[in-house]
């Protein structure tokens, strides 16, 4: 049938199918797009969360070998002054001085937990040299002489996460102990200088060698926050032997007072006490006091001991540490 024009009229049916089409299309699209961002959400809200804690744990981990790495150089920076009867010389106490020094680097991944494209923001840490306080104080009461006695500064190098994900970890080094601390509780990973040997069925000598970390007198802390890398610059200064009673030729010792002024006291405190059960000394053979102020004391041996101290010796390393940016 054709119009007065003499052209047959348009059909209606096409133009309705391909609206139909596009709509479908549309709606496929947008279906699409909500599935692909219900998955998105999911995985970020549900595995991104678990993923980022993995990776600052992964982080926390690298840390820790650079903390071990740090008290390891110390350690060995300690043989090798103390094997140097002229160490005074090749390392001078000040390290401003142009004598040669005992140095080497330590590397500290200073942020991490970054994954790629999804969760690509990395924590950070902050590394501080004698921000925190460490002061170690020895009183020896010689059977023939007067009492002697000593405080050292020690000095701390510390490490403070600052996690996104991961519960944030603090790593201080003091006194030559390695201390890892976290909500509110501490545990001496690694062991200070500090030994007690058996002479005879009665009788023990006791070691301690203190690490001071060299501070000037009214210098602010050096602290570096990143989230990349940084070094820590480690110079030997000296080993000073402080005390022998042996070589004083003062006697055997009746007593002595080992002291830690510490941000740390609880992991101070278990630890004197393994390592006097590890040298098969029994409990009652010595105190040990844990102060309020953050203080712990020990000891050795009691009043009611039936043991005594031969021989106490007492000496220190002193090493300068220096952060600066780039890993080395």
């Amino acid at each position: 049938m054709r119009n007065s024009s003499g052209k047959k009229p348009e059909s209606h049916g096409i133009s309705f199918l391909s609206s139909e089409s596009a709509t479908s299309t549309v709606i496929g699209a947008v279906l699409l797009l909500a599935i692909i961002f219900s998955v998105f959400s999911i995985v970020r809200m549900g595995y991104v969360p678990e993923w980022k804690n993995d990776a600052e744990y992964s982080h926390m981990d690298d840390v820790w070998e650079d903390m071990a790495d740090l008290k390891s150089k110390v350690d060995m920076m300690s043989i090798v002054l103390a094997s140097n009867p002229n160490s005074s010389y090749l390392n001078s106490s000040d390290p401003d001085s142009s004598s040669p020094q005992l140095v080497m680097s330590v590397p500290f991944h200073m942020g991490g937990g970054a994954i790629p494209l999804i969760g690509p923001i990395k924590s950070s840490g902050t590394l501080a040299v004698n921000k925190d306080k460490c002061v170690m104080s020895i009183i020896a009461n010689p059977a023939d002489s007067d009492p002697y006695y000593k405080s050292i500064d020690c000095g701390t190098i510390t490490y403070n996460s600052q996690n996104r994900y991961y519960v944030d970890q603090v790593f201080s080094y003091e006194g030559g102990a390695l201390i890892l601390g976290q909500k509110e509780q501490s545990s001496m990973m690694l062991y200070p200088s500090i030994r007690f040997s058996r002479t005879s069925a009665n009788e023990y000598n006791v070691t301690v060698n203190a690490v001071r970390i060299f501070e000037k007198e009214y210098y602010p802390p050096d602290v570096i926050s990143s989230n990349s890398g940084c070094s820590l610059r480690l110079a030997g200064l000296d080993y000073n032997p402080l005390y022998d009673s042996d070589i004083d030729e003062l006697g055997n010792i009746d007593s002595f007072k080992f002291t830690i002024y510490t941000r740390h006291p609880e992991a101070w405190r278990i630890y004197l006490e393994k390592m006097l059960t590890d040298a098969g000394i029994d409990s009652g053979q010595y105190t040990i006091e844990q102060g309020e102020s953050g203080s712990v004391r020990l000891t050795f041996p009691s009043d009611t001991s039936t043991i005594g101290l031969k021989r106490l010796y007492l000496s220190e390393t002193v090493v300068k540490a220096e952060p600066g940016i780039g890993l080395n």
